[in-house]
Parts: C-alpha cells; structure tokens; sequence
C-alpha cells in the first residue's frame, strides 16, 4: 500500500482558497460595519430605517468614490514630496 504524501503545491492551493475565504468575510465584516454605522448616523438625524435602506446602494457608491479619489489625491501628495527631495 503506497502512502499518498501531502505536496507543497497542494499546501499552497489550500492557503489560497483559505486566505481567500477570510479576504471575503473580512471584507463581509467591513461592509456590515460601515453599513450600521451609516444606517445609526441615518436614524439618529431623524431618517427611518426603510429610507435608508432605499437610500443605501447609492450612499455606498459614493462612499467607495470618495475614498477612491481621496487615496488618488494622497498618492500625488507623497509623489511631490518625494520629487522635490
């Protein structure tokens, strides 16, 4: 009976698909976070829960637009700053 050993690229694919699952439910867990923070922000400013839900996918867009363009402008920041060094 041969014994079937445990390869390194068998090691490696595993790691893949499990670091890949905890990228996804990390990032599951951001969005939940984000998501009750605004919706909290929503109803203590006087908005219902159902509005913001309507409300929600297009906050959210914006939200990721806006962090885009702020993480484009850092980056020109620190490229001047290092250019005029």
């Amino acid at each position: 009976m041969t014994e079937k050993k445990y390869t390194i690229e068998q090691h490696q694919a595993y790691r893949e698909k499990v670091d890949a699952e905890e990228a996804e439910e990390k990032q599951a867990r951001a969005d939940k976070v984000e998501k009750e923070a605004a919706r909290a922000l929503w109803t203590q400013d006087g908005g219902s829960a159902s509005d913001f839900e309507k409300a929600w996918p297009g906050m959210r867009d914006e939200a990721r637009r806006d962090r885009i363009k702020n993480a484009d402008q850092r980056a020109r920041e620190e490229q001047r700053q290092y250019s005029t060094i």
